[in-house]
């Protein structure tokens, strides 16, 4: 498996305080058979400001320390926001790789409401060449509301990834019910962790064997082939520039 959101790298945000915590982390998604890992550090305005230098150095700690035993890259998960627009502008944003034939945005919405103007945002994104991508949807108050507002985003031009633990059950019956929604319906391309500490871990391997069981059940079509999609090879496709 190739997870593409999570927050392994110490320092620099809501993640691991330290380097040993990020190790940690390793260790659990190497259990899972992840292979590949694609570091997202949250690039949020005002709360987690993107400190260029900062990131890379705990980056390469990371890789230098994992020797090997697991691939890694790093991009960025990017809060929407006025300043976003302007950083996109001056090139400053870091994408997680090429979709459709468009450098692609790992774009978070805040958890409480599908912001004003974010319709308009993506509209101009893919004018701009750019594909973006909607983290967890499925956790977003309005979105759980009304899954509707999904659609939107859909025809705006997003695709989605969904969180390994909201499929898991991990997240609450509100989250999980949301996804199923957003899986039976079009628009979402990956799963991922957003795999935090060890209260909020990678559950790759348990969001695969949930999705093999609503498959099983008649509850949603997820076949093995499309888990493998979801996980393995729509990651790839995205993110092999990273890796090259």
């Amino acid at each position: 498996m190739l997870d593409i959101h999570n927050h392994y790298l110490a320092g620099v945000d809501d993640g691991p305080a330290e380097l040993s915590g990020s190790l940690a982390l390793v260790d659990l998604a190497i259990d899972q058979g992840i292979q590949k890992v694609v570091c997202t550090p949250h690039y949020h305005h005002g709360r987690y400001d993107w400190d260029a230098g900062k990131v890379t150095s705990a980056f390469d700690a990371l890789v230098s320390a994992v020797a090997g035993r697991l691939d890694l890259a790093l991009a960025a998960e990017v809060r929407f926001s006025d300043e976003v627009l302007i950083d996109l502008r001056k090139g400053r944003v870091p994408f997680i790789g090429r979709w459709g034939e468009m450098d692609a945005l790992l774009l978070e919405m805040p958890h409480q409401n599908v912001p004003m103007g974010i319709e308009a945002f993506l509209k101009w994104l893919k004018k701009e060449g750019i594909q973006p991508i909607i983290a967890h949807p499925e956790r977003n108050k309005e979105v759980m509301k009304s899954p509707r507002r999904a659609r939107d985003l859909y025809r705006a031009g997003a695709v989605f990834q969904l969180t390994a633990g909201s499929i898991a059950g991990h997240f609450g019956e509100n989250a999980l019910s949301t996804a199923k929604i957003l899986l039976r319906e079009e628009g979402v391309r990956f799963v991922a962790s957003d795999a935090h500490n060890l209260k909020r871990p990678p559950a790759m391997k348990a969001a695969a064997d949930a999705l093999a069981t609503m498959h099983d059940a008649g509850d949603v079509d997820v076949s093995a082939s499309r888990i493998n999609e979801l996980m393995v090879l729509n990651p790839g496709v995205l993110t092999a520039g990273l890796f090259a």
